[in-house]
């Protein structure tokens, strides 16, 4: 789909919302977390309500766009220029486009990159591409999201060691297990090692 396409078949947010709330949910929408269908929509903003866990979620709950301060329907732009492109992609026309400050242009071309295979590119056609792109980042817990986050255990190493330091138990902490070099870094880095 060209741009164009997207902007008389997507003219607003909801309508963006909406095809991405049909592409996860289907018919019936579910909670993100727990995936009752005891849910109710917000009036204030695009969320809804869960009665059974009782927490709020949207539509990109645990997807590749949660937490995405990007619209919907520049994404959906975003998708439709990717996809629709032949040879040399133009950072500087998606910026236009969108109406969005070069970096970011560049960070959604990088992010919209992860989520095409690379052997796979040419056999996707340009209509398939669109609804790839679009299926593959509504996907819940995408492996590509998980990639890019830092490890879990390297944090944890962090915190202690923080916690540890205002017990008075650094010393230990650094030189009394096997914490890897990088991590006793990434804290007197920082500044909050004295020893």
């Amino acid at each position: 789909m060209s741009i164009e396409e997207i902007k008389n078949k997507f003219p607003g947010d909801a309508e963006a919302l909406a095809y991405f709330e049909m592409l996860r949910w289907g018919a019936k929408n579910k909670c993100a977390y727990c995936q009752s269908e005891k849910i109710s929509a917000r009036q204030i903003d695009n969320r809804y309500h869960c009665s059974s866990c009782r927490k709020t979620f949207s539509v990109t709950a645990g997807t590749f766009l949660h937490g995405s301060k990007i619209p919907l329907k520049s994404w959906l732009y975003a998708f439709a220029a990717v996809s629709s492109s032949t040879g040399r992609f133009s950072i500087k026309q998606l910026q236009r486009d969108i109406r969005v400050s070069y970096t970011t242009a560049w960070q959604m071309y990088q992010d919209i990159k992860k989520l095409l295979p690379n052997n796979e590119i040419e056999k996707i056609l340009a209509n398939d591409k669109f609804e790839y792109l679009c299926k593959k980042a509504i996907l819940v817990n995408n492996e590509i999201v998980a990639e890019n986050k830092p490890e879990v255990k390297n944090k944890l190493l962090v915190a202690l060691m923080i916690i540890s330091l205002f017990l008075g138990n650094v010393h230990n902490v650094v030189y009394g297990s096997r914490v890897n070099k990088a991590v006793a870094g990434q804290v007197k880095g920082k500044g909050l090692y004295t020893c």
